[in-house]
């Protein structure tokens, strides 16, 4: 009896082996595996607008749909550090410690976030800053970090491009004295050397309407013809276009991307009125982005627009590399997002630099103006 059922043993035991699959590829995962992709930033700021976590969600809804067969689970949420620098760092060191986590999009304050990038990236994980961070994050060789925006030397680069296209040649700068705005307008004023336009005057700050009238008259005395606005923080912005608009409608000011924001553009529409900026995504129309759009727009009830775009391209970008990988690991992911072929998205085509900067063509940066609450 005992040699018989040794035998059966063995004979089962064969036959479980003859019925495992030799190999399973990528779309034949065995094991659900989940990627994890969540969505670090201040909630009353990213809800108040809404598009990007729209976008991304959408994506999430989309990826699972169409990956249900594969084991591959894709899940966001939004974690909240309240804008708060000790909380934003509290938030970010969970999750770099969470071996759930593949990837995280980083939409924290910039000051947060030149801290935060180094946690989650000396902790193997891959972080996307769908809005962009301090140029100088994405100078090194940081494996795991990856800017989805131009850089702010970019910006600068294009926004001169247009002020000589204009022909303006006496152009004051207004900017905060951040890093990000420093970037910014280095690279503006660098980029005029070989023009005949030149920035003739520096301001950082406009306490008041009473010292902003000194200030005009100094610029009316060098006949400056344009104003360059780089100020972090939207409602501060807003704030030093309305002190120059309440004492000059006609001046032209090229401002930087934070003024293009929906919500308050609906606010200050008047005052916004003929201003440019540059936009932050070379956004390229064709038969995916009007599908897209469309779902959107059945799924929220509104037009998508280049943040609606951005929130879903990030997403897939990360959902649909680990899915094509056949794995949620961020190291494998990570060194894929570096090839030089890019990822195609509804939107535009997504590739990276060495360092992690996005690829971009400054010619092919669009200036945009803001027509009747619009910037288009």
């Amino acid at each position: 009896m005992r040699k018989t059922g040794a035998l059966l043993w063995l004979w089962l035991l064969l036959l479980s082996l003859w019925l495992i699959p030799a190999g399973c590829g990528p779309a034949e995962k065995a094991a659900d595996t989940e990627i994890y992709i969540p969505i670090l930033a201040d909630a009353a700021w990213l809800l108040a607008d809404g598009s990007f976590y729209n976008g991304a969600n959408l994506a999430v809804e989309e990826a699972n749909a169409a990956y249900a067969a594969t084991g591959f689970t894709v899940k966001t949420e939004l974690i909240d550090d309240g804008a708060l620098y000790e909380k934003g760092v509290e938030m970010a060191t969970g999750l770099a410690r969470d071996p759930a986590v593949t990837a995280v999009l980083n939409l924290q304050n910039f000051d947060v976030s030149k801290t935060t990038a180094g946690i989650l990236a000396e902790s193997g994980k891959v972080a996307l800053f769908p809005y962009g961070a301090y140029d100088s994050l994405f100078t090194g060789d940081n494996p795991y970090l990856f800017c989805g925006v131009p850089a702010f030397s970019d910006l600068g680069k294009a926004m001169a491009a247009y002020a000589v296209e204009k022909g303006y040649r006496r152009i004051a700068v207004y900017y905060n004295g951040l890093q990000s705005q420093e970037e910014l307008v280095t690279a503006f004023e660098l980029a005029l050397q070989n023009s005949n336009a030149r920035v003739v005057d520096y301001i950082s700050s406009i306490p008041s309407e009473s010292v902003f009238d000194a200030i005009y008259s100094r610029w009316q005395a060098l006949g400056v013809d344009c104003v360059v606005i780089a100020q972090y923080g939207l409602d501060e912005a807003f704030a030093v276009l309305r002190t120059i608009r309440n004492r000059d409608q006609e001046l032209p000011v090229l401002g930087e991307p934070i003024f293009n924001r929906a919500n308050a553009l609906a606010v200050n529409k008047e005052i916004a009125e003929g201003m440019a900026v540059p936009s932050t995504l070379i956004i390229e129309p064709g038969e995916a982005l009007e599908d897209f759009k469309e779902r959107y727009r059945s799924k929220y009830g509104r037009e998508a627009d280049i943040w609606a775009v951005q929130g879903y391209d990030i997403l897939r970008l990360i959902a649909d590399t680990a899915v094509k990988l056949g794995t949620n690991e961020p190291a494998a992911i990570a060194e894929a997002l570096h090839d030089q072929e890019g990822y195609r998205g509804v939107g535009r085509h997504i590739a990276f630099e060495k360092g992690g900067a996005l690829v971009v063509d400054v010619a092919k940066l669009p200036i945009l103006i803001c027509r009747d609450g619009k910037f288009e």
